[in-house]
């Protein structure tokens, strides 16, 4: 069974970056932009299992950890919104006769030459990704809604994009990353008159209330279970912390049709052949930033489908580090282990592009059956929501009329 949950926070969330909080650092923590999947994934579990009774028994935990998780993302007027995609690139030109600048679109595309003449040391068939023009890049929105992302993934050239506006309002389609909620925190030692040692700190949070609107940002989830936890789902309506300094967040089922594919994007894919993937949240990939389900080839389908597809280029910005603490008793092998760390990993980052051209198949499926489903390797980062998937189109005319 499927479930919709709207998450409206009563406070700002805390959700600090994998930097280490105390050493180095002074004790100052550090946010990120967007909470992290596993961030919602572990909460959510986390009441489910209380509302079960509260015995995380391996049973339970096993029970829990199937459960598929998509999200956090934002939800705005019933409206999805998605991290702003890494293949443009903004920039001001001035226009004659007028000392005004004029906000301009960058199309970033793979720099293919027809008689596949190699221009760098990437693996064969791989093509950089690169600028038409030298130029100082502008500041961009940082989330895009649903009916913007796919005008974008609609236009295979960017030609004719009309370029998202330098401070966004929300009923613009755009919002900026939310503003930070800084506090210090102290407690004083009676006998010395002075902070205790290690209790004078600072904290951020990610204030979601708007400034600019009566309308406030929320949380978007899509939930999956076929387990006992369904009944909990069915009328969930209450009030769990999410991320750091159990910061209260009203969690509540809802219908919505938020999460479905808009119908002109799938009859756009049927006859396409090439395609791009653009990460709404954070991907895992064995290999970094290339995923583990493409060959030496460059050639795989994507988890699940029945697509092949070809990579040809790709727009990854820098890794991002994510770690946590891990509860669990017990290992995957049901060996016991005592609670502490988890690993280190890198993180593709939501909004990074993936090019491909459609070596076998209906580009139409991804968009009918894998619209907003993950692509991570691993089948746990899937279930937890990373690399939740959106597709579109793409071509090299308007780079290659640039470049002429």
């Amino acid at each position: 069974m499927t479930y919709y949950l709207t998450l409206s926070p009563r406070d700002p969330i805390i959700a600090r970056d994998g930097r280490p909080f105390g050493v180095g650092q002074g004790h100052r923590m550090r946010s990120v932009d967007w909470p992290y999947p596993s961030v919602l994934a572990g909460s959510l579990r986390t009441l489910l299992g209380k509302m079960a009774g509260g015995e995380f028994v391996s049973n339970m935990v096993h029970a829990l950890k199937e459960i598929e998780v998509a999200g956090p993302l934002p939800l705005l007027n019933n409206q999805l919104y998605f991290p702003a995609p890494k293949d443009l690139m903004l920039w001001e030109a001035e226009q004659a006769m007028d000392p005004r600048k004029k906000r301009k679109v960058m199309t970033l595309r793979p720099m293919s030459r027809g008689d596949g003449q190699k221009i760098c040391d990437l693996p064969d068939g791989l093509f950089p990704v690169g600028v038409t023009q030298d130029v100082k890049p502008a500041k961009a929105p940082a989330f895009w809604s649903n009916l913007q992302m796919c005008r974008w993934l609609m236009n295979p050239s960017g030609e004719g994009f009309e370029a998202p506006p330098e401070k966004a309002a929300l009923e613009s389609g755009y919002f900026d990353t939310p503003e930070r909620d800084e506090r210090t925190h102290v407690k004083i030692d009676p006998a010395m008159g002075a902070s205790e040692e290690s209790l004078l700190f600072m904290t951020v949070g990610l204030d979601l209330s708007s400034r600019d609107s009566a309308a406030e940002v929320a949380l978007a989830a899509r939930i999956e279970a076929r387990n006992g936890f369904v009944k909990h789902l069915e009328s969930l309506n209450t009030c769990h912390p999410l991320g750091g300094e159990r910061r209260l967040i009203h969690w509540r089922t809802e219908h919505s049709q938020a999460w479905n594919c808009r119908s002109d994007l799938v009859e756009t894919l049927r006859s396409a052949r090439q395609v791009r993937l653009i990460l709404a949240t954070p991907a895992v990939f064995k290999d970094g930033w290339k995923p583990g389900w493409l060959d030496e080839r460059l050639e795989g389908c994507p988890p699940g489908a029945d697509v092949r597809l070809k990579l040809v280029g790709a727009c990854v910005d820098r890794w991002k580090p994510i770690s946590g603490w891990s509860l669990e008793m017990v290992d995957e092998r049901g060996k016991p282990r005592k609670p502490g760390p988890k690993e280190v990993r890198r993180l593709v980052p939501a909004g990074s592009v993936y090019f491909f051209d459609v070596v076998h198949g209906s580009a139409a499926t991804l968009a009918e059956k894998f619209w907003l489903r993950a692509v991570s390797d691993e089948g746990q980062d899937r279930r937890d929501g990373f690399g939740l998937a959106l597709w579109g189109i793409w071509n090299n005319a308007n780079q290659a009329k640039e470049e002429s």
